[in-house]
């Protein structure tokens, strides 16, 4: 059994945190560091880029501790009832982190994070994923190649 020491804990607690925290600054050098992404246009808390042939976007709020990751893929109204329906059940069975969401009449693939505990290499895999969404929907609406799926 341990045996913990208010000196000790406090020890611990100051280490953890005076751990760096992500900042915007940090995912522009995240992004800089994927060779497939093209920066086509950038603001602080706001980057439009392209991830291979599909146009993303990243926004972050430091106040707020969030970041996201998003990918226009169509007109929302437009979709039939069954692919809509399709879509809530990828967000459960065939999504990992990242989802579809719709806004303002636009279905997306989106991923979001707290901007402060954001690493790397979350980061890559998060690109990944939300562009896997936006390649793969009307198909297998897959993130990557892992499936929660039901039983038969």
């Amino acid at each position: 059994m341990n045996r913990y020491t208010l000196e000790g804990l406090m020890q611990e607690f100051s280490q953890n945190e005076q751990k760096q925290k992500t900042s915007y600054l940090q995912l522009y050098s995240f992004l800089n560091s994927i060779i497939e992404i093209t920066i086509i246009e950038q603001a602080e808390g706001y980057v439009m880029f392209k991830y291979m042939d599909k146009k993303m976007v990243l926004l972050s709020n430091a106040e707020y501790d969030r970041m996201r990751i998003i990918s226009p893929i169509t007109d929302f109204t437009s979709l039939a009832p069954k692919i809509k329906d399709d879509l809530m059940v990828a967000n459960f069975h065939s999504t990992l982190d990242a989802r579809y969401a719709v806004t303002e009449n636009t279905l997306y693939a989106a991923f979001m994070h707290r901007l402060s505990s954001l690493e790397l290499e979350d980061f890559q895999s998060a690109i990944k994923q939300v562009y896997n969404l936006n390649k793969n929907f009307s198909t297998t609406y897959s993130s990557a190649q892992i499936e929660f799926t039901k039983k038969k």
